[in-house]
Formats: C-alpha cells, structure tokens, sequence
C-alpha cells in the first residue's frame, strides 16, 4: 500500500527548512507510519531531491508525523535554487507515494 492510502499530507517552509507533516485516517494508520515511516526513510526519499538531514516529530495527539529538512531551502523559498519557487508544495507525494508494508 501507498503511505496515500491512509494519511494525508501538507506542505510548507519555513525560512530555509522544508516541512512536511503527514496526517493519519485513524489510530491504526498511526501506529503503521510511526514504526514504518522513520526520519531515515524520510530522508532516503527526500533526498532524490532535497539535500541533508531529515528529523521527525511525533504529534501522536494530531496523529500527525511531521518531517522537517533544514537544509532544503537555501537562503530560504525566494533564494533557493531549488527548481520554481514553490517546488516544495509537491514535495509531500515524495511521502505520500511511498509503498509501505502493511504487515
């Protein structure tokens, strides 16, 4: 299955940081993209496009994983030389694409 499955996902930056948070349908989708979904397979993914290390934060209350790279946006949104200015709004479908086990 895709993380899309049962999660749903924004996009932002902050200064030179990109940040992503993905959102889960119920408890059990947490659960799934909290043991699955580590800050190292973030970054794995992440960086095809997004150099530098990814760190991620549990909001098990949101049931909400978000993922932060700070070094994604050099010199921040309107400096970056990252392809067009709001590349990063897309960047969530590196996460959202994902296929997990579900098992």
């Amino acid at each position: 299955m895709r993380v899309g499955d049962i999660a749903t996902g924004r996009a932002g930056d902050k200064g030179n940081m990109l940040d992503l948070t993905l959102v889960a349908r119920d408890a059990a989708a947490y659960t799934l993209l909290s043991r699955v979904l580590t800050a190292d397979r973030a970054r794995m993914a992440l960086n095809r496009v997004v150099p530098g290390p990814v760190q991620r934060y549990e909001i098990p209350g949101l049931r909400a994983l978000k993922y932060v790279a700070p070094e994604a946006l050099a010199g921040g949104v309107y400096a970056t030389l990252r392809p067009g200015l709001h590349w990063q709004k897309s960047a969530i479908w590196l996460l959202l694409d994902l296929d997990i086990d579900a098992g």
